[in-house]
């Protein structure tokens, strides 16, 4: 059964944690979230081909965890948001959960990863609107 995208919420910690716990107790909720694209998980295939095959041959290499993109509606004050400006700034790695619920015992998709940009629009008659991109720097763990 699918899940809806309804009470997911976000968090930003300026430090790296073992584990999504420990990055919720030490991090910060970023608030205004309206919409987000990844964890986007992919592995190069490596051709393992020899003159003997009858068919390509194929390894998969090391996965990398991509990127995470969260689209908000941009609120200067809000303190998740002003420490992901901050960790672009200073360049520091940090960690991100995604809890895909408000119960404390839901799912939770937790990883390393640096702030990699952020953009801002807006528009006569339109909100402030941004995007902050998350580069994950090592695997993607999802717990249920």
């Amino acid at each position: 059964m699918a899940k809806e995208s309804q009470l997911v919420i976000f968090y930003w910690s300026t430090v790296t944690a073992a584990s999504a716990t420990a990055t919720i107790a030490a991090g910060t909720q970023v608030g205004e979230v309206v919409g987000f694209s990844g964890p986007n998980l992919s592995a190069n295939p490596i051709d393992v081909t020899t003159l003997e095959s009858t068919a390509k041959q194929k390894l998969i290499g090391v996965y990398d965890g991509g990127q995470l993109t969260l689209n908000v509606n941009m609120v200067v004050t809000n303190a998740g948001q002003q420490k992901c400006r901050e960790s672009l700034a200073a360049r520091h790695k940090g960690a991100c959960v995604i809890r895909l619920s408000s119960a404390a015992t839901t799912q939770q998709i937790w990883f390393d990863g640096s702030i990699s940009a952020l953009n801002l629009t807006g528009s006569v008659d339109n909100k402030l609107a941004g995007d902050i991109t998350i580069s994950i720097t090592n695997g993607v763990v999802i717990t249920t």
